[in-house]
């Protein structure tokens, strides 16, 4: 696809990726009368027809569906160069990574924004309350087997039920998903005599049920289901698809440079330049730096800076019955433990799981007195083997760290380069802080699993590379310009009318939780002072 939407031939604004934020800032922008352009590298896939349900076919990093890369998957994938980034996660396509996620969205936990960021946790609450009701996000009104035996663990070593969505003291909690409601029986679970959640346990390879639905009635409310769709309606929002932008074009305008327009590059190889009176930087915590850097744009340390990741982790234990971790929604139940980060029950595909459980470093000799598992590390040949064997009796818990700053993680340019410019040097390496918390978080993730009943000598923790699934932080928002890049409205304090919106502006990891749903807060609101700022909207 080219063009979706009715041509708009002079935009008022410009929006760079139609990922996670970038569509939301569409869908707001537009419904103010403004009209838009959203240009985004990948495609708009028709989940029936483009998405296969085969864990290898769309996530695979070389020329899986929903990787990094042109549309033509003979084509290599966009390339990184990673220092210390194990995998690097980026969706290209409307939607972003909200095609691949899990869905789950809960907000930051408050003391996280109130002591670090320059707004406070209570003026995003409106803005999460209008994410919530657009999307919608909701818990699940049943669970699988695998989040019965997360909460029987999580309640046998003493972690209370917590309510509601505002964070502020730990324990565990139905998980609040962008996921419609549980389809009422029919045969076949079809749309429309079926309409919601198949509990297919297909989140993370890219949603396309019920069977036959329209895009905008699949149950995962990832953007290119929602926001998307709700832009495209208003009559005056274009998606640009196929083309990757390559740079940004100022002017002069006394102490500080404007934004003038945007140049890009089609799939065919076309290059093309289109002009707004305001652009929206949509494209993540690490092609916005890239897109920064590569422009020429005015330089500053914070540019790039304080990258953070979550770093991920996962263990798992072998239970005395049937598990079925790839049946149900991916995680329905979760346990927020505000000074680490958290943890939650992961659903898994078989590969998916091997992937997870193989990735980490050598293996350690089972038994190692380093913490409550008997196995750590990766599990390779017939180390694997064993352990798939056991897979559906398998309960697994992702852990989520809260990722202290380090100035020195960020995103740089390389002196290679590809058909759209240098390419972005990913570098991250995690504070001691950080790894102290990570085991902190991995040991009450082995004591959940053996209060579930899970065997206490098939314990195993991943000890998994660190890699971007959440990435932030890169293009943080402030007051001042010698420590952050755009102000608490988002606009580039060295850019007039040039705005980020997504989650390379956090100050930090808001305290470990998925940040999809505090990303969308964030441009919502951004799009809100941009439409205000500059066309009175």
């Amino acid at each position: 696809m080219t063009g979706l939407g009715e041509p708009i031939v002079r935009p008022d604004v410009i929006v760079i990726g139609a990922g996670g934020t970038g569509a939301v800032v569409a869908k707001e922008l537009a419904e103010t009368g403004l009209y838009v352009l959203v240009l985004e590298a990948g495609r708009w896939h028709d989940p029936g027809r483009d998405f296969t349900g085969l864990e290898w076919d769309m996530l695979n990093p070389f020329d899986g569906l929903l990787r990094w890369g042109p549309s033509d998957r003979s084509k290599r994938a966009w390339p990184r160069v990673r220092d210390g980034i194990g995998l690097l996660f980026q969706t290209a396509g409307v939607g972003g990574n909200t095609l691949h996620f899990g869905g789950n969205c809960p907000r930051a936990y408050p003391a996280s924004v109130d002591d670090a960021w320059p707004i406070r946790y209570g003026e995003l609450v409106p803005y999460y309350r209008r994410v919530e009701a657009t999307l919608p996000v909701g818990t699940a009104e049943l669970v699988a087997r695998k989040e019965e035996l997360f909460i029987r663990g999580c309640e046998a070593i003493g972690f209370e039920h917590a309510h509601g969505p505002d964070v502020r003291s730990g324990g565990w909690r139905m998980q609040p998903n962008a996921i419609a409601s549980v389809a009422r029986a029919a045969d076949p679970i079809a749309f429309p005599a079926a309409r919601g959640c198949t509990q297919c346990g297909e989140c993370l390879i890219g949603c396309r049920n019920p069977d036959g639905a329209p895009v905008e009635q699949t149950a995962k409310r990832g953007t290119n289901a929602s926001y998307a769709p709700l832009a495209r309606a208003t009559g005056r929002c274009e998606f640009r698809t196929g083309c990757f932008v390559t740079g940004l074009v100022t002017e002069d305008a006394g102490e500080r440079v404007r934004i003038k327009a945007v140049r890009y590059r089609t799939e065919a190889g076309e290059r093309n330049e289109v002009e707004a009176k305001a652009v929206v930087l949509a494209c993540g915590a690490i092609e916005t730096p890239r897109l920064w850097l590569s422009s020429g744009l005015p330089a500053s340390p914070a540019v790039g800076s304080n990258l953070t990741t979550h770093w991920f982790d996962y263990v798992s234990g072998v239970m005395p019955g049937d598990v079925e971790m790839n049946q149900g929604q991916t995680s329905m139940a979760r346990a927020d433990l505000p000074g680490y980060g958290f943890i939650e029950v992961q659903g898994f595909g078989p590969l998916t799981f091997a992937l997870a459980t193989s990735m980490g470093p050598a293996t350690d000799a089972p038994g190692a007195p380093d913490g409550p598992w008997a196995h750590r590390g990766r599990t390779w040949g017939a180390t694997l083997k064993r352990r798939m064997e056991a897979y559906r009796r398998t309960l697994t818990i992702a852990v989520c760290v809260d990722d202290e700053n380090d100035p020195s993680n960020g995103v740089t340019l390389s002196d290679r380069a590809d058909e759209h410019g240098p390419v972005p040097v990913v570098r991250y390496h995690a504070t001691p802080a950080t790894i102290a918390r990570r085991d902190w978080l991995a040991r009450r993730a082995a004591e959940v699993l053996v209060g579930a009943g899970a065997d206490p000598a098939s314990i195993h923790r991943a000890d998994a590379l660190p890699s971007t699934i959440h990435m932030h932080g890169t293009m943080r928002m402030g007051f001042d310009p010698a420590t952050s890049v755009v102000d608490p409205e988002g606009e580039a304090h060295a850019v007039e009318r040039l705005f980020i919106a997504d989650t390379s502006v956090f100050v930090n990891g808001i305290g470990g939780p998925n940040p999809t749903l505090t990303a969308q807060a964030i441009a919502t609101r951004t799009a809100g002072h941009l439409a205000r700022r500059y066309f009175g909207s």
